[in-house]
């Protein structure tokens, strides 16, 4: 019978994968048939993370097969329950949402949902980057809106994809920490130069945490999205001669300190029970 020595972190699938995105390359939809509501799904989800905090779990991740900003309701359901955990002496001290940040562009939105959310533990936000280029940013989640020439003004709104620094703002001011997830994919974020660009300019706008990892299938394997070998050998390179190791991970990849910022690299984004990395919650 295999032994538990640790578990770093739980992450759990919630809301009714509804989502405000059209990505060409979703995996949330190879989980869609797993979202749940129900009584059980609620129950795993809790003895999860009292399991994950016993065995030295210090992170809690909440995502989505769709987008979980679009089911508040259930981030809050979510949220409510680690609370009540924590209470009981489950306590992490990182939980985090994964979004695409779409909804987090708009004011209102955030003041309505983000002080509940924070009351109830969340700590940080991690947004999803494809590319910091805005336009490309709403590009790869489908949702940008042909250009009008005949205009010569735009307005922001326009565009489909919120001012990347607006949204980190609207995240703070509610005194919650800002994330980012650096994506790695072919054609945009896909070696050094690009990765170099990109950390620099999202540190610039406001993100010091970054995290990347490979655009792939859910089962690990490479896409037509996912960068060359040679490309990613590239960034590891990179980052090996120009920011400091501050630990290594036992499954690949590590943290490093960039001038002050935090870079994290992995290969994985799932794991299983006893393997060191995170225990997944889905429908049992």
């Amino acid at each position: 019978m295999a032994c538990i020595e640790k578990i770093y972190s739980v992450s759990a699938v919630i809301g009714n994968g509804a989502c405000n995105g059209n990505c060409a390359f979703c995996a949330g939809k190879y989980l869609r048939p797993q979202a749940s509501d129900s009584p059980l799904y609620w129950k795993n989800y809790a003895s999860a993370i009292k399991l994950g905090a016993r065995y030295g779990g210090w992170s809690l991740s909440l995502t989505s097969a769709g987008e979980p900003t679009c089911d508040p309701k259930a981030v809050t359901k979510a949220l409510g329950v680690y609370a009540e955990c924590a209470e009981q002496g489950a306590y992490m001290p990182n939980v985090n949402l994964f979004t695409n940040g779409i909804l987090l562009g708009n004011a209102a939105w955030c003041d309505a949902w983000l002080p509940e959310w924070k009351r109830l533990g969340l700590t940080n936000i991690a947004v999803s980057v494809h590319s910091v280029n805005r336009w490309k940013q709403g590009e790869a989640y489908g949702i940008n809106k042909p250009y009008p020439q005949h205009m010569s003004f735009i307005p922001p709104e326009y565009y489909g994809y919120p001012e990347f620094q607006t949204i980190f703002a609207n995240i703070r001011k509610h005194g919650i920490g800002v994330r980012t997830t650096l994506l790695l994919r072919r054609g945009e974020v896909d070696g050094w130069r690009s990765y170099k660009a990109s950390v620099d300019r999202l540190i610039a706008m406001g993100s010091d945490n970054i995290t990347s990892w490979p655009v792939g299938l859910p089962d690990g394997s490479r896409s037509e999205y996912t960068p060359s070998r040679w490309g990613l050998a590239t960034i590891r390179m990179w980052l090996k001669m120009n920011a400091k190791l501050c630990h290594g991970h036992v499954w690949g990849g590590g943290v490093y300190d960039y001038n002050g910022a935090i870079l994290r690299m992995t290969d994985y984004v799932t794991g299983e029970i006893g393997e060191k990395r995170q225990w997944i919650v889905g429908t049992f």
